[in-house]
């Protein structure tokens, strides 16, 4: 079964010149709950995430010189710290690949927005490639290079549309929730430090457990009163603390009427499921035009 991530692809037969495009979604965290801390100062985190149909693009060129070169949209991207430069590297270490790859990353995904990209990117050079050379890897051995590029990369790397993670985040668990649901991603180009939010947070052991379950089978039934009633993110308030312009983004949607979250550790916020008026009656709205002309924001839906 061909994955639903990939676009295009064209193989050749000594493989040299074979080209895949494929997408690199993001995702946002539905419950973000910090429950310990390990000993070199990790958070321990347990988080529902989804995938949603916000995306990069990467395309990638197998070359017979052993080099790999990275190019983007974005400048700044075009360095061996690129999360796909290490993903690439990565594999063709551990596989022993010879060839090497001229990768293009068009990126659309907010850097510092907490939608994940620059993991998800890691995550789809991985899936591209084992596409391309036919690698035989099984879900532990992905989760296993996952593991080393980044806390994010197993959800990725898993395909799920929804997923529980627990540890750093690379331990993921499948959830089976057979609904799609619609977000409006406001981002207010703030560029956020996720290590300064995690180091601004207190790890508090109060036990949130019961609300995981409570809000996986809201999420099942689709009951969206309960879904927003359980919808938590234990970094929003150390993040506004951080950054406090984030408090001005709340407010707003806020004034709108609108339920949002922050995803990961920011910026970015998200509203869920359809939008209601003050009669609580289905409501179409250009949020476009009613933010700041600063803002961008996206229509998603679960991917």
């Amino acid at each position: 079964m061909v994955s639903p991530l990939i676009l295009s692809l064209k193989k050749q037969p000594n493989l040299y010149g074979s080209k895949i495009k494929i997408l690199s979604p993001a995702k946002i965290n539905l419950y973000l709950n910090i429950t310990g801390k390990y000993p070199k100062g990790f958070h321990r985190i347990e988080s529902i995430v989804e995938r949603i149909s916000l995306f990069d693009e990467i395309s990638i060129e197998v070359k017979k010189s052993p080099q790999i070169i990275i190019s983007s949209n974005v400048k700044s991207l075009e360095t061996k710290a690129n999360l796909c430069f290490k993903a690439a590297s990565l594999i063709k270490k551990e596989e022993k690949i010879k060839e090497g790859f001229s990768i293009h990353l068009e990126k659309k995904i907010p850097m510092g927005s907490g939608l994940g990209g620059g993991s998800s990117n890691a995550a789809s050079t991985i899936l591209a490639i084992k596409h391309l050379f036919k690698l035989k890897l099984t879900r532990p051995q992905l989760y296993s290079l996952g593991k080393k590029l980044g806390s994010d990369v197993n959800f990725f790397l898993s395909q799920s549309q929804f997923a529980l993670l627990k540890g750093r985040g690379e331990e993921v668990t499948e959830l089976k929730i057979n609904r799609k649901f619609s977000h409006f991603i406001i981002w207010p180009n703030i560029h956020i430090s996720t290590k300064k939010v995690y180091q601004a947070s207190r790890v508090k052991l109060t036990n949130f457990f019961n609300n995981v379950k409570i809000l996986r089978y809201a999420l099942k039934r689709n009951d969206a009163s309960l879904i927003e009633k359980n919808i938590f993110n234990a970094l929003e308030k150390r993040a506004i603390i951080v950054c406090k312009d984030l408090l001005k983004v709340k407010s707003f949607l806020g004034k709108l009427d609108m339920f949002s979250a922050m995803t990961g550790s920011g910026s970015a916020f998200y509203t869920f499921g359809q939008l209601r008026d003050k009669r609580n009656i289905k409501t179409s709205i250009n949020l476009h035009k009613l933010v700041p002309t600063r803002w961008t924001v996206f229509k998603a839906h679960t991917f």
